[in-house]
C-alpha cells in the first residue's frame, strides 16, 4: 500500500479529485497524526461554518441588486458607508454545498435577514417608487476561488509533510512521525488578516495579541451607548439599543464573535454619523474607531 502523504499530495495536484474527496483523505491524515487544528479546520470546511467565524478567504464582497420580476436583476446603490457594510460577507456553506452552486452560470444570490430586507425595500420605495426584493450577488469566479484556496492548502500541508520525512506507510504513523508533528504549528484558519503558516517550533514569530484591547474598546462602547441612551427615544434611539443589544451579548460571551461585533460596531458609527446627533457621536466614536482599527488588525 502506497504511503499516505504522497498519495494526499497526488491527489491535490489532480484536478479531476473533487475538493470534497481531497478533504477526505486530507481528514484522515489529520486525524491520525493528532494534529486538532487541521482536524477542526477540514471539518468546517466539509460541514460548513456554523457560529464560529470563518477565514479570511471566505470573506467575500458581493454586489447590491434588487430583483426586478420582470426584467431580472439590477443593481441596487445604497450610500456608501451602508454599502461597505452590506456587501461584506462571509460564505459559511460547506464545501460540497459550494461545489453545487459554482454550477450556476447566473451567479450566486443571497438575501438579507427580514430587518434589513424591509429597510432596503423601504429605501427603494423612496428613492426610486418602487419596491423590490434587494439580494447580493456573487459571480461563480468568486466562489472557485474559494474552492481552489482550499486545495491549494491542503496541497502546501502535504508538501510540507512530505519534506519533513513524515509520509506514513500505508494507513498509519509512526510514533516518531506523530511527535514530529506536534512540533509543526499550522494556521489555516487566518481570520482577522493573519495569513496561512507553516513553520517549526523553533523559528521565531511575533504577532500582536489585540484581545483585552479589543475587549476594552467593546465594554467603553457598551458603557457610552447605555449611558447616552437611557433617557433617549425615538426610532433612532430604539434602532441603537437593538445594536447595543447585540453587544451586551458578545462583550458577556466567553468566546466573542468579531464579525458580528465589527458589523454591529460599523452600522452604529454609520447611525452616529447620519441621524443619531452630535452627542451619541462624540462619546461613541472614539470607541468605534479603535474597536474596528483593532479588530482589523
Amino acid at each position: 500500500m502506497p504511503a499516505i502523504v504522497p498519495e494526499l499530495v497526488n491527489m491535490a495536484s489532480d484536478p479531476t479529485v473533487s475538493t470534497t474527496d481531497l478533504l477526505r483523505r486530507a481528514l484522515v491524515v489529520a486525524r491520525r497524526l493528532a494534529a486538532p487544528e487541521l482536524v477542526d479546520w477540514i471539518n468546517s470546511e466539509l460541514t460548513g461554518y456554523k457560529q464560529e467565524e470563518v477565514p479570511d478567504y471566505r470573506r467575500l464582497n458581493g454586489q447590491l441588486v434588487a430583483e426586478n420580476p420582470y426584467n431580472g436583476v439590477m443593481p441596487f446603490f445604497a450610500p456608501p458607508e451602508m454599502t461597505e457594510l452590506l456587501t461584506d460577507f462571509s460564505a459559511r456553506q460547506s464545501i460540497p454545498e459550494l461545489i453545487r452552486l459554482q454550477t450556476n452560470e447566473a451567479g450566486i444570490f443571497s438575501h438579507f435577514p427580514p430587518d434589513v430586507e424591509q429597510t432596503l425595500i423601504r429605501m427603494m420605495r423612496e428613492s426610486m417608487g418602487v419596491a423590490m426584493r434587494p439580494a447580493l450577488r456573487f459571480s461563480t469566479v468568486q466562489i472557485e476561488g474559494i474552492i481552489e484556496t482550499v486545495r491549494s492548502r491542503i496541497l502546501d500541508w502535504a508538501l510540507d509533510l512530505e519534506g519533513r520525512g513524515i509520509i506514513g506507510e500505508g494507513m498509519t504513523f509512526t510514533q516518531q512521525e506523530k511527535l514530529a508533528v506536534q512540533q509543526i504549528h499550522n494556521h489555516f484558519g487566518d481570520v482577522s488578516g493573519s495569513q496561512i503558516q507553516i513553520s517549526s517550533s523553533g523559528s521565531t514569530q511575533t504577532q500582536a495579541n489585540t484581545t483585552g484591547a479589543n475587549l476594552e474598546a467593546l465594554k467603553g462602547l457598551v458603557q457610552a451607548l447605555a449611558a447616552v441612551l437611557e433617557p433617549a427615544q425615538g426610532d433612532v434611539a430604539d434602532e441603537l439599543r437593538s445594536e447595543l443589544a447585540t453587544l451586551k451579548a458578545q462583550a458577556d460571551s466567553p468566546k466573542p464573535k468579531w464579525e458580528i461585533i465589527k458589523a454591529t460596531a460599523r452600522s452604529i458609527k454609520t447611525i452616529a454619523e447620519g441621524t443619531a446627533g452630535g452627542l451619541i457621536a462624540g462619546l461613541a466614536q472614539p470607541h468605534i474607531a479603535t474597536l474596528l482599527a483593532l479588530a482589523a488588525a
